[in-house]
């Protein structure tokens, strides 16, 4: 093990299995530390410096005690690119924040930049091979010929061209089914919870009849 400080680490996005780094759950992390928890080591490629495992808690280092700081990191070897991916993929499979569908289907699509097979993808991720074949035909849509993992929430759009502003709006999703979230507005104003107080809240329930009004009109 040899300790960096964490400007000397390289956060390498092309080789994280997640579709983002997870503002809160580094938060939890820095928390944990606060408290005096022990964190494992960050791992890290020996020659590049690039972190295979570790992103949140040098996320939550950092906000705790700035790019400056020394952290315990483990040095690995790889021969190339891709064996580094699939080992990021073991570390995020096995422990921490669980990969959600979503990171799954973006592992795929960045799996393939470097040419590994569904067998080895599948092995990493804990998944059975058809469940990866499954996971293509449900989870993965395009911007022309460009592969974009997708969101539960609009998953009926795989395989289909999103516009780039659907692939913006993929993005900002939280993840729930569509009928989730109607259900949740119904619930609200059924039961009278809705902040009247909050005229944010107010003028976007406004703009929502409006646009449903509208949509109502375009599917009549």
């Amino acid at each position: 093990m040899k300790s960096y400080k964490l400007s000397e680490l390289v956060l390498d996005f092309d080789l994280y299995p997640r579709g983002s780094v997870d503002s809160h759950h580094a938060g939890e992390i820095a928390s944990a530390i606060e408290a005096g928890a022990t964190m494992p080591p960050i791992v890290i490629d020996k020659k590049s410096k690039r972190i295979t495992d570790g992103f949140h808690r040098w996320k939550a280092y950092r906000q705790l005690f700035g790019v400056d700081h020394q952290v315990e990191c483990v040095e690995k070897e790889y021969k190339n690119e891709g064996e580094m991916l699939l080992d990021a993929m073991r570390f995020n499979a096995s422990h921490g924040r669980a990969l959600t569908s979503h990171d799954k289907a973006h592992c795929l699509i960045i799996a393939k930049k470097f040419k590994l097979s569904d067998h080895v993808v599948a092995e990493a991720l804990n998944l059975t091979s058809g469940r990866i074949g499954t996971m293509r035909s449900t989870k993965i849509g395009r911007i022309g010929r460009k592969p974009v993992a997708l969101k539960r929430t609009i998953r009926h759009m795989a395989e289909r061209a999103l516009t780039k502003p659907q692939v913006t709006a993929n993005e900002k999703l939280s993840g729930m089914n569509q009928l989730f979230y109607v259900n949740q507005i119904k619930i609200l104003i059924e039961n009278d919870l809705i902040d009247m107080d909050n005229n944010e809240l107010l003028a976007g329930l406004n703009e929502l009849k409006l646009m449903l009004d509208r949509f109502c009109i375009k599917v009549a």
